[in-house]
């Protein structure tokens, strides 16, 4: 009938957003595994569903395959492990592969009772650690390919992705992308879930461009979480002193937009930071920073389009936005040593 038709059709198109999330963040996991060597991460690629070409010019490439009721559901995982094999070794063909994934949300992505049980939570199993039952498996697949792949490449990755609750679907990549902020040290209230909505938004809008070119560079990734880290929202003690704090809230309040595209704009950290770290004072280094920022904020004027602003205000927005680059230098520098940009 039509309305068994309209309920498949839904259900179909259902399954290809669900596959296409837990593609997104099987992404982000994979970028923050192999951050340090991350050239660039591309979704839809032109070798495979996942490409993160690292800086040695070697790829990762995934297979990334969803079940959405992976917990009990497991007619078709060898379905997919064949598919997944079969594209993975064109794939490979392709580029130089230096790792070559299925990423799957089935904790039983083999069907069989044998690997049931290493499959358990996040697991990552390479080929050789599995029982010679699913080696057997999969080398059955490998014999109906032309050029099959190098199974010394082969890892199968479990990512649990289940259910529409969110707290329960992506649990386990918000744990991923906290490990990743405390690695690096920084004590920001709130900055994995702000960090994780940005990377859904930009790993997504990357897999819908047709362009293959058309890749997420290192930079693009890290640059969001020195977004966050220097924001504007709150003035410290020493600062507040020479701003009456009313003053410094409404300034925020009124050109926070200013504030941020300006603090978006990596070539314009840089430019701050290097111009601070040849700075000449006699103030005590505790004072380095106000002394720079009272002193130097005129240099920056033509960075911004300020006709018609009040002076006054002028001077305070670009001495806010300097402040908040240079306080933040020691976090700034962390973050870049973290995942080597």
């Amino acid at each position: 009938t039509e309305e068994e038709k309209a309920v498949a059709k839904s259900r179909r198109a259902n399954a290809v957003v669900f596959g296409f999330d837990f593609q997104v963040n099987a992404a982000i996991v994979l970028m923050i595994e192999n951050i340090e060597d991350l050239k660039s991460l591309r979704l839809e690629g032109n070798y495979e569903d996942i490409e993160i070409e690292l800086e040695n010019n070697q790829y990762i490439l995934a297979q990334a395959k969803a079940v959405e009721r992976s917990s009990s559901d497991f007619r078709n995982v060898r379905k997919n492990l064949e598919k997944s094999l079969i594209s993975l070794s064109e794939g490979n063909q392709k580029v130089d592969a230096q790792r070559l994934i299925l990423i799957t949300n089935s904790p039983n992505p083999l069907n069989e009772e044998a690997s049931r049980s290493i499959f358990w939570g996040d697991a990552h199993r390479e080929f050789l650690s599995l029982p010679e039952s699913s080696q057997e498996l999969i080398r059955s697949y490998l014999d109906n390919i032309n050029q099959p792949l190098d199974t010394d490449k082969f890892m199968i990755q479990i990512l649990p992705f289940e259910t529409d609750n969110d707290i329960e679907r992506y649990k386990v990549v918000k744990r991923v992308v906290d490990d990743f902020i405390g690695d690096l040290n920084l004590n920001i209230p709130g900055l994995g879930k702000k960090l994780l909505s940005i990377w859904h938004e930009e790993v997504f809008e990357n897999g819908t461009k047709k362009d293959a070119a058309i890749q997420l560079k290192k930079k693009d990734l890290i640059w969001p979480i020195m977004v966050v880290a220097t924001d504007v929202g709150y003035c410290d003690n020493s600062f507040a002193d020479i701003f009456d704090s009313s003053a410094y809230d409404e300034i925020v309040r009124q050109y926070r937009e200013t504030i941020e595209s300006c603090c978006e704009r990596c070539e314009f950290f840089i430019k701050v930071l290097c111009d601070y770290n040849t700075y000449q004072t006699t103030k005590k280094p505790s004072e380095k920073c106000l002394d720079f920022v009272m002193n130097k904020w005129r240099d920056y004027l033509l960075e911004f389009e300020l006709d018609g602003m009040d002076e006054e205000i002028q001077k305070g927005l670009i001495q806010i936005i300097l402040y908040r680059i240079v306080r933040n230098r020691i976090v700034i520098q962390n973050i870049k040593k973290g995942v080597k940009l």
